[in-house]
């Protein structure tokens, strides 16, 4: 399955839903016209889970339910998923051919943002909530806004805010402890933006070295602390620093999830 689902709550619903009915999830960077064709080479009987109505992805569509509604009473049990069981598959960016796949069993990913949560100084902390800049599509947006919250209970914003008013405001709107999930080109536009910032518990960067000014700066402005992840499709996250205590190109604390 092909999880195109803009809305974060919707493709973490269509990751359950892909994991309880044995299916695996396909991930790759792009949805253009050639990647859909490769996608569909690697796996024929590919469909795809979108609930954006004018979707143009080139695949056999299944449309989120727009009308589904959640019945009181009992809580349903937590389904059990085997460690063992395939759950998802990454894809390189292809710029340099054809997007490479990179198998990824449930229990691995589990293992890797448990660790993560571990790095961040967040293992035994209260539950927090997550808002997130970043696609659930990209590897660091799968583990670190979506797998995060499922692997250690923790709640998920739905949104994924763009603009600086959008993520100062979602962020604002949502309780205490809250973590920013972002990236350098984000952080930057907040600060530039002249916009008041509310207070984040922790902000975490990656896709980009992050400068020690900037990152200095966030933390001053977010009155927090700011780690940066380090990692790839094929590892994932593999390295965390605070880049306003360890000079760049410093390997800060190494994750065993590789």
């Amino acid at each position: 399955m092909l999880n195109a689902c803009a809305d974060r709550y919707h493709f973490t619903v269509g990751l359950a839903a892909s994991l309880v009915s044995g299916k695996v999830s396909l991930l790759p960077s792009t949805h253009t016209p050639e990647v859909i064709r490769q996608l569909t080479a690697f796996a024929p009987d590919v469909i795809c889970l979108t609930d954006e109505a004018d979707c143009d992805i080139d695949l056999p569509r299944v449309a989120f339910p727009r009308d589904a509604t959640v019945s009181g009473g009992t809580q349903a049990p937590v389904p059990v998923i085997d460690s063992e069981q395939l759950a998802a598959c990454v894809f390189t960016s292809g710029s340099t051919g054809t997007p490479v796949p990179y198998r990824k069993t449930w229990g691995r990913l589990i293992a890797c943002v448990r660790e993560e949560a571990s790095r961040l100084g967040l293992s035994g902390s209260p539950p927090c909530a997550i808002v997130a800049t970043v696609p659930p599509q990209h590897m660091y947006g799968f583990e670190s806004s979506v797998l995060q919250a499922l692997g250690c209970g923790y709640a998920l914003c739905a949104e994924r805010p763009f603009y600086p008013a959008d993520i100062t405001g979602v962020l604002a709107a949502v309780p205490r402890p809250r973590i920013l999930i972002s990236t350098p080109i984000h952080l930057r536009a907040l600060l530039e933006s002249g916009i008041a910032l509310p207070p984040a518990d922790l902000i975490v960067s990656s896709t980009a070295p992050l400068a020690q000014q900037l990152a200095a700066e966030v933390e001053q402005r977010f009155n927090t602390r700011l780690l940066e992840i380090y990692g790839s499709t094929e590892t994932g996250q593999i390295a965390a620093r605070r880049p306003t205590h360890t000079p760049s190109g410093g390997c800060g604390q190494v994750s065993r999830c590789r």
